[in-house]
Parts: structure tokens; sequence; C-alpha cells
């Protein structure tokens, strides 16, 4: 049976741009430049955003969700979340049509000299995965190992507090790979960690079993924080940090109609939002009367305030003096004498890194493991993701990032360093929180900030706020704004973004983006 052929007008793909083509329900990426055109995959092998709808920036073609980045050339992989590189087809010209078989075009497959034959992995999330995965890529044949506490293999945490908990939902639906260990060569145990000993490479279980290898990532992440508020213990309590977490909650939203999410934060909202499509009644209560106030400014949360509260989400503004209930919670009182009733609460209080199990090494006042840019902790060890306080190139600042892709950056760093490439991390800094349906975007970092230059509309959602310190912008806050904002990121992390006194003229930065090597 022959291959399926998309044909495309050469006119309809635009010189330095791309075009969606179709056949039926067989669709494929056509980008055409000065060196010719070519054909990928249309959809990011992450959560399959049309990539006819992302951005060419410089010599990559980014997701329009979650800015997953690949090569214009060959569409390997360059950024995260995506883990995979783009299915490429041939492509041939026909008279003023561009023509892609759908037969992928067969893939070098890659080698790596080193000396390192056994990599330790301590973690399973974001970090660990990117690691492993990265390795294999790169063609590194040795064993890998790979310890965690949970019984699932690895999943998509960004996932937990959103479309996961608006309907009854499987938790396979969540998982990275079908068979992670099988598809990736990988030795996974299920076990406690009671401690690294960086010096020696050593790793010990609960149980004593020791573990050695010529390279160790520590990437334990964080766990959830829970107040000691009184109460805490009763049954519809929950907090939401692991997939075992988001799988009691689901559940017991089943059985609830009156939700209180303690905490304003990403994960709180999120779960606020889409618990509510769910049909429940749901009330954040916060200390701050408006959320993301510190993180985004006023304009920006009080819009984001409304926004959830058109949609059905109530707010307090308050502190928890305690859970009230019997054997099941019936509701939060607050030290401001209200009294919000509930059959389900959700802490969303933050998370604490896990750094206690690492030997001779003490926090920084972030709660992270400090480190150089190479992130390496002691010869052939490197920490990753929440744990890690490092240099962020951007910002100039020493930053400790519970960024899901951040680890998934860190962990691709450290696979290639591992593999003998020298230097430090430099990738910037970015996020995604799905706000009910609207999807918020922040990059590169901001510790604090003097002055936010804003573009758009905060209250109609439909903005760009950039936020400055001394001369310079560290970070963007986005939604609606998709080609601005992939443009301030790629520049972000070229070190090409220009000073602050231009963005607030009005520099034209996908122009200059598009420019950017």
């Amino acid at each position: 049976m022959s291959a399926t052929e998309i044909r495309l007008a050469l006119d309809a793909i635009p010189m330095g741009g791309m075009a969606e083509g179709a056949a039926g329900d067989a669709k494929a990426l056509f980008v055409r430049d000065a060196a010719g055109v070519r054909a990928f995959q249309a959809k990011c092998p992450h959560l399959g955003a049309p990539l006819a709808k992302g951005e060419i920036c410089g010599d990559r073609i980014y997701c329009p969700w979650h800015k997953a980045a690949f090569a214009l050339s060959n569409g390997s992989v360059l950024e995260p979340p995506a883990l995979d590189g783009l299915t490429r087809y041939p492509v041939r010209i026909e008279g003023s049509e561009a023509v892609a078989t759908l037969s992928p075009e067969p893939t070098e497959t890659a080698k790596v000299a080193t000396s390192v034959n056994s990599v330790l992995i301590v973690g399973a999330g974001a970090a660990a995965v990117a690691c492993v995965k990265t390795l294999r890529r790169e063609g590194y044949a040795g064993a890998i190992t790979l310890i965690g506490r949970e019984a699932h293999p690895p999943y998509d945490r960004t996932e937990l507090s959103k479309q996961f908990l608006a309907k009854p939902t499987p938790p396979e639906k969540v998982l990275i790979e079908p068979d992670f260990e099988r598809s990736n060569g990988v030795e996974r145990i299920t076990g406690e960690v009671e401690r690294v000993d960086p010096a020696q490479r050593q790793v010990t279980l609960k149980g004593a079993r020791t573990l050695t290898a010529d390279a160790v990532l520590v990437a334990t992440g964080s766990r959830a924080s829970m107040p000691d508020f009184p109460g805490k213990e009763l049954k519809g309590v929950h907090t939401l940090r692991s997939l075992d977490d988001a799988v009691r909650v689901s559940e017991a939203a089943g059985e609830a109609k009156h939700v209180v999410v303690i905490g304003a934060g990403f994960i709180g909202m999120e779960a606020a939002a889409f618990l509510t499509k769910r049909g429940l009644s749901v009330t954040v209560l916060a200390r701050e009367e408006v959320p993301f106030a510190k993180r985004f400014g006023e304009a920006v949360g009080a819009a984001l305030k409304q926004y959830h509260a058109g949609n059905g989400v109530a707010f307090a503004q308050g502190s928890v003096a305690r859970i009230a209930g019997g054997s099941h919670v019936e509701a939060i009182e607050t030290k401001e004498g209200q009294r919000l009733p509930a059959d389900l609460v959700l802490v969303g209080a933050g998370a604490e890194p896990e750094t206690g199990i690492v030997a001779g090494v003490e926090p920084d006042e972030s709660g992270g493991l400090p480190v150089g840019g190479d992130l390496r902790l002691a010869e052939g060890v490197w920490i990753a993701g929440d744990i890690a306080a490092f240099p962020e190139r951007a910002s100039g600042e020493t930053a400790r990032i519970e960024h899901w892709r951040l680890a998934q950056q860190h962990g691709t760093h450290v696979a290639h360093a591992i593999l003998g490439h020298s230097g430090d991390f430099s990738g910037a800094p970015f996020f995604w929180s799905n706000q009910g349906d609207k999807r918020l975007d922040y990059g590169g970092y901001a510790k604090g900030f003097d002055r936010i230059i804003m573009q758009g509309d905060p209250a109609a959602l439909d903005f760009i706020a950039f936020y400055v310190k001394g001369e310079r912008v560290t970070a963007a806050c986005s939604i609606g704004r998709n080609t601005a904002f992939t443009a301030f990121l790629h520049l972000l992390d070229q070190g090409r973004l220009p000073p602050a006194a231009e963005i607030e003229a009005g520099a034209d930065l996908p122009a200059l983006a598009k420019n950017a090597a």
C-alpha cells in the first residue's frame, strides 16, 4: 500500500514561515526557507498542539501551547516539554506544489563515546525523565537506574491540577509513555532513599541497600506543604502533588458539593477552576485580597480574580483557625470569624524541596542546595529541578525555581554533562498555567521588580507584561499574546533581549526574534 501524499501550493507556504497541509485526516507541517521546503509531523509530540499555529524564531519552531522548540532544519527537539523530535517526511516539488510523502525519513542512530558506564537517578519526575530521554537520544548505551518512591511509571505532573480534575480520568492518561522502562532501557526501583553521599556517589535505600554509579543525578523534587492546622487529619482534607493525590481528590469530588481551596497559588487556582467546571461550589480562601498580585502585579491579579469569579469561583480573605468536623471535614473556620462549609478541602500551601537526604550540603535560605552554573554538586554528581539553587543567567540572581519545564531543562543539561559536554546551564525559565480556559504564559525570573511595562489590556485578559529590574527586563507574563511572548522567550534564551527602554518604546520583538539565531 502506497504512503499518503499531501500536496500544498508553494504560494501557501510563506518564505521563512510554515503552513499545514492535509489529505483527508492526514496532516503535515510544511516549512520553507532559503534551503528549500521541508515537511514534519503536524502536531507537537508533547500534547498534540497544531504546530502551524506556533512561531518560527531564528532557527527554531516553537509549539503554540507550551513552547517546546524544534530545529527548523531537521525537527530535532531543542527545548522541552517535548522530549522527542519531529518526524520528518520526504518532500518533492512538482510544478507549483510541494508534495510530502507520509513515510517517515530514516533517522540516524546516534552513538556516543563515554567512560560513564552507569547512571543512577534519584527521583522519577521531570528532571529524571528528561535526563533519561536525552541520554538515550544521544546514543548512551550504558546502564540507567531510576529510583522513585511512587509505584506509578513517570507521569506528567502538570496535568493533575487541570483537566484531570474536571471529570473522572484514568491515571494512565497522564503517563509519559505506556512502558517507560522498557522503551528507554531503564531499571526502575520503587523505594525510599534514606541518604545520598555525594563524595562517594553512593545512594542508600531504606533497608540498607546501597547503590553506586559512575554518574549520579539527584532530582528529588518537592513535597506538598501541610501547615499545622487543627483538624488537618480529618477525612476530606487533601493536598495535590502526586498522581495518587489527584486520584483521591478526583474521587472525593465525585461525592462532594462544597469545596474550599486554601491558598491562591497556581495549583489552588487551577484546581478551583476545574472543580468548578465539574459543577461543585468552590471557594478560594487566601490571606491576600488579590491572587498573584505580588507575582504579576495588581492589574493582572485583579483581572484573573474577576475572570474566575465570573466562572463561579467564590473568594474569601482570611487565615485558617481550624478545619472543623467530626470524622469528616464539615467547614473551614477562619481567624476572622468566617465559617465556610466544606466537604472537600484542598490545601494549596506551597511545596518544600526534598533536600534532607543529601549528606554534607546545607540548604540556602531558599531551601535549595547551592550549585554553580554547571549544576554539579560533586565529582560525577549533579542536582536538578526544585532542589537546585543555581545562578539564573538572565536575571543575575541565584534562583530556586519550581517549574516543570525548568526541571526538564536541568535534566537535559545534566545528561549532556554526563556525556562530557562542559558549560553552564543557560536556558530561559518558562511555565504555563491553565487558569480555566485561559492559558497564562510566564518566562524568565523576577525575584522582585521595580516596575511593569504593560502592553494590551489586562482587564480583558489580552496583554503582555514585562517585569523590569533596573534597566533590564528579566521576565514577562502574557495571556493572548502568543507571538510577542514567544519572541520574548526566544530573545531571552539567546541573550538578545533589548533593554527595558527599547521595549517600552515599542521594540518589535517578533521581528528581532525572526532574525535571531
